[in-house]
């Protein structure tokens, strides 16, 4: 897997992008073109990151323009093999991607994900089954999984599986299944591009691949929890995606049944909690635009 590019989409994670970098630059038998897109940060710092990483190619937007038209305006810079989608707060260990050339280097018609710990070692299951009627609650998604063998427990067991979809934190892909598939639907500003990019996958015939064991490290949400505005904005856009993914895969009484018990159980839990938490009347205020 020498061919391969590295996208790495940034908003204001700089100490943690400085890590992932590091841990990049540092694996031993792996050279990769490495981009950085940087959405905007709008801090002042991206150029002392250009300067300290002069090997990594650094691209400014214009503005925020949120995960998925940035990767497809980074993989539209690159004429490799294989693309790495990947976070800036991860950290990969070393060999890591060593060891993973040596298990795709036969692999057909994939998107391949590993298994991501958290700061304290936990795994934390970067993948999942699709949204629908089964999925909308802890019970439904528990009788699911258990009904179709999919608990995590039983996924964990497995060297490798092949989950409904895996997290666009770490996914790996061919340039030309990416481009069969039509890259990231940027109408997910934020959330469920991954389960979207992963369902239409499935229906060109590319199948999800994911390695136990193998791994990397997230550290999650480190530039959407930078303060109540950007939680509350990001907690609205999981929201909206959600939406916007029932209504794209979901038609008919399906459609209608999800989308208003999906619904139903989000402002719910939001009147529950909103006297009691200011970024839960935050995000009421903004879905009752809807």
């Amino acid at each position: 897997m020498t061919d391969l590019s590295i996208i790495i989409i940034n908003y204001r994670s700089w100490v943690p992008l400085g890590k992932c970098l590091d841990s990049i630059l540092n694996q031993n038998n792996f050279k990769a073109k490495i981009l950085v897109l940087d959405n905007n940060s709008d801090d002042n710092i991206f150029n002392d990151f250009k300067k300290k990483y002069n090997s990594v190619e650094w691209f400014k937007n214009d503005e925020n323009l949120g995960f998925a038209k940035a990767c497809n305006i980074g993989s539209k810079k690159v004429n490799s093999k294989w693309i790495l989608f990947l976070n800036p707060d991860t950290l990969i260990p070393e060999n890591c991607f060593e060891n993973l050339a040596n298990k795709v280097k036969d692999s057909e018609n994939e998107i391949i994900s590993i298994k991501q710990l958290n700061e304290k070692g936990i795994d934390t299951h970067a993948y999942g089954i699709f949204l629908n009627l089964y999925s909308l609650n802890g019970i439904f998604r528990f009788i699911y999984r258990l009904v179709y063998g999919l608990s995590k427990k039983t996924n964990s067991a497995k060297l490798s599986f092949s989950p409904d979809w895996v997290s666009g934190s770490f996914m790996l892909i061919k340039r030309k299944d990416f481009i069969r598939i039509g890259g990231w639907d940027e109408n997910f500003w934020m959330y469920y591009e991954d389960m979207d990019i992963c369902k239409r996958a499935k229906k060109h015939g590319i199948a999800t691949k994911f390695y136990n064991d193998l791994y990397c490290y997230h550290f999650h949400g480190k530039s959407s929890r930078i303060d109540l505005e950007t939680k509350i904005k990001s907690k609205y856009q999981v929201i909206k995606s959600s939406f916007i993914f029932i209504n794209k895969h979901y038609h008919g009484l399906h459609g209608i049944a999800l989308y208003f018990l999906l619904r139903l159980s989000i402002l719910i839990e939001l009147f529950l909690l909103s006297p009691f938490l200011k970024e839960k009347r935050g995000i009421l205020n903004k879905i009752l635009g809807f």
